[in-house]
């Protein structure tokens, strides 16, 4: 299991499971599978499509601004990927965790909790999208499914570029939006720190 979208102030956070019969996971590099934050996001679906011929299946979480502005962005990852977990079935889980490397064991701890599943066959490591074909698999579907979402948003909203709050597009949209209805807009989240700056011309106005 992987997340995509976690540092986006627009759009949602996605989170994905996959899975592939037991030692057939080396299949995965052969077919493409990386963090899917290496791959140009134009490759990211061929590769996705060469996964599932090779027999990798998923089911993806989306988790919309207006769930992370009301809860704790761990917790919502945390149950996200223990229904993930009873939906799928799995043998073992092998996830890129939430959290420092500190807390892993607390989270698997909770999430074998959450999910009903035993904590011995709950594994996770640090960049474990790097280091293991499952997860980089993972990654990418999370990826297409945002990228995807954005798409549509785009369609409604205009160019706004794919959500992250260092893109040019992102930080004049939210300049503009703010100014015409004084307010964040529905697709963003509105508890970030770095959206908090969008609102001081409504602060402004009235002054």
């Amino acid at each position: 299991m992987d997340e995509a979208g976690r540092g986006a102030v627009l759009g949602p956070l996605i989170v994905a499971g996959v899975g592939i019969d037991v030692g057939e996971e080396k299949l995965l590099w052969e077919k493409g599978a990386r963090d899917s934050k290496t791959l140009a996001r134009r490759n990211r679906g061929r590769i996705l499509r060469a996964l599932w011929a090779a027999g990798l299946r998923g089911r993806v979480v989306v988790i919309l601004p207006r769930q992370i502005d009301t809860e704790n962005l761990t917790d919502l990852e945390l149950r996200a990927m223990a229904e993930l977990i009873r939906r799928s079935q799995p043998e073992k889980v092998i996830l890129d965790p939430p959290v420092g490397p500190k807390a892993i064991p607390r989270f698997l701890e909770a999430l074998s909790q959450e999910a009903g599943f035993p904590r011995e066959r709950l594994e996770a490591f640090p960049k474990a999208d790097k280091k293991s074909p499952i997860v980089a698999a993972a990654s990418i579907l999370a990826k297409v499914v945002r990228d995807e979402y954005m798409e549509l948003l785009r369609r409604t909203f205009g160019d706004i570029g794919w959500g992250y709050p260092g893109e040019e597009k992102v930080q004049k949209f939210l300049e503009k939006w703010v100014r015409e209805h004084q307010d964040l807009p529905p697709i963003c989240r509105k508890r970030w720190r770095s959206v908090q700056v969008f609102r001081l011309p409504k602060l402004q106005d009235g002054v």
